[in-house]
């Protein structure tokens, strides 16, 4: 049984990492706009990927509260919005080159490995690009990433209830895309924390069935 809602509204990378051989049994996708209390209340975590829809995920918000508030977790990545999440992201330019130009250099600086996500991930397995940064987390947040220049990465509060794990990173985006061949370390890592349930091993793959590909009409 499914343990992670994915919040969805179409995007086809958030689609191809849910219905995935090696964790469709544990993610369900949730169309943004059918988010309710029912929709979730059997689910142990939540996941709010990179490119979602933040007007709606504000109409939604209190489903959202009301989830961490019952002690569950709800994991966010990429950008956000200060109408329902109570921080500042500000854009800033992705460098998807770093590696190649100044592989010493990456745009995460300073990582907590002591986190469960982190734990035994190298440098390069815990950051390939970022999308803008936090330049205000609530009071009691724990800064878990930061860059050269001390902004952050990602965050962790459990003010509200229960944990609220949020990035500027975009592991289930990127994932899905599979242009960035190592992800299977940080996502694997990502849903053992959210519903206690280790991922097979074995490297994401794409079952083409789910796309109607070599069905005959």
């Amino acid at each position: 049984m499914a343990k992670i809602g994915l919040i969805f509204n179409g995007v086809w990378s958030h689609y191809a990492l849910a219905t995935a051989p090696k964790y469709r049994d544990l993610y369900r996708l949730l169309y943004v706009h059918d988010l309710d209390g029912e929709a979730v209340r059997d689910l142990d975590a939540l996941a709010i990927p990179f490119q979602s829809n933040q007007a709606v995920l504000t109409e939604k918000q209190a489903v959202i509260y009301d989830f961490l508030a019952a002690g569950k977790k709800v994991f966010l990545e990429g950008d956000s919005s200060t109408a329902w999440l109570d921080a500042q992201w500000e854009d800033r330019p992705v460098n998807n080159y770093w590696w190649v130009t100044d592989p010493t250099n990456p745009p995460v600086s300073d990582t907590n490995y002591e986190h469960p996500v982190y734990q035994d991930l190298t440098p390069r397995q815990a950051c390939w690009h970022t999308h803008g940064v936090y330049t205000r987390v609530p009071a009691s947040a724990e800064i878990i990433q930061t860059n050269a220049e001390g902004e952050v990465i990602t965050w962790q509060t459990q003010q509200y209830g229960g944990t609220l794990l949020a990035t500027t990173l975009d592991p289930i985006v990127e994932h899905g895309v599979q242009q960035i061949t190592h992800l299977d370390n940080y996502v694997d890592h990502l849903t053992e924390w959210l519903c206690g349930v280790r991922p097979a091993p074995e490297r994401l793959t794409i079952d083409a069935a789910v796309y109607g590909a070599g069905v005959r009409l």
